[in-house]
């Protein structure tokens, strides 16, 4: 089951030593603080999304040990040439509603190629990312058995319970991709039945259900230290 769900920047600034340090385990010469640009991304969360799946909470942690150390690109162009950034830290946060949400730091290398970029994260045009991953499995949240394999449909209400798919068992996560809008307003959803060729992702003929989703979702940028 691959799974795409887009977020939103959080905030950007130089790193501290500490990041610096963390960023270098990346890096075959060592950078140094002007060297980069690091900035804080929402990759997802375990809320409910408008095409009535969620990610399981449980899951979360370990979406964070596959998300450290990939790559950032641009329009989901899977290519040498569109890598702009590298995810060097994650974490899970929960916020005061509840809900728990997979927070990124990543880096830019500060050169000439990236200076657009650099602005247009600055200047707030680049905010939405979305992240592709590959979840195992997908449970009915009114059963718990796998989804499709019950009566239950996601969007119907069961005895005043919305039916949910529960995402949970992290295979791998690929990248995450700077996107242009949107596909629907702040929290818009697409499908898509195929993933690009020779990707190394599960196939047709793989246990897990195959899908992608992405949840288009604007957030705030907040500049950090």
């Amino acid at each position: 089951m691959e799974i795409r769900k887009e977020g939103g920047l959080r905030g950007a600034g130089a790193p501290d030593e500490a990041r610096l340090a963390k960023i270098n385990a990346y890096a075959r010469t060592p950078l140094t603080a002007e060297a980069v640009y690091c900035f804080r991304v929402r990759l997802c969360d375990d809320r409910p999304d408008r095409d009535f799946e969620r990610f399981d909470t449980a899951a979360l942690p370990r979406m964070a040990e596959l998300f450290c150390g990939k790559t950032g690109i641009c329009d989901h162009q899977w290519s040498a040439d569109r890598q702009v950034a590298r995810i060097f830290d994650t974490q899970v946060v929960r916020e005061d509603d509840g809900a728990s949400c997979l927070m990124a730091e990543a880096y830019v290398l500060r050169t000439e190629r990236n200076a657009d970029l650099i602005a247009d994260i600055e200047g707030g045009i680049k905010k939405e990312v979305s992240v592709g991953c590959a979840m195992g499995q997908a449970r009915c949240s009114i059963c718990g058995e796998p989804y499709g394999t019950c009566a239950h449909r996601k969007g119907a209400v069961y005895d005043g319970e919305t039916c949910l798919a529960v995402l949970s068992e992290p295979l791998d996560a690929y990248e995450f991709s700077f996107v242009a809008v949107p596909a629907q307003r702040a929290a818009g959803v697409t499908k898509a039945g195929k993933a690009p060729k020779a990707s190394g992702r599960p196939t047709l003929s793989s246990p897990a259900i195959r899908a992608s989703t992405r949840l288009a979702a604007a957030f705030r940028v907040c500049v950090t230290s």
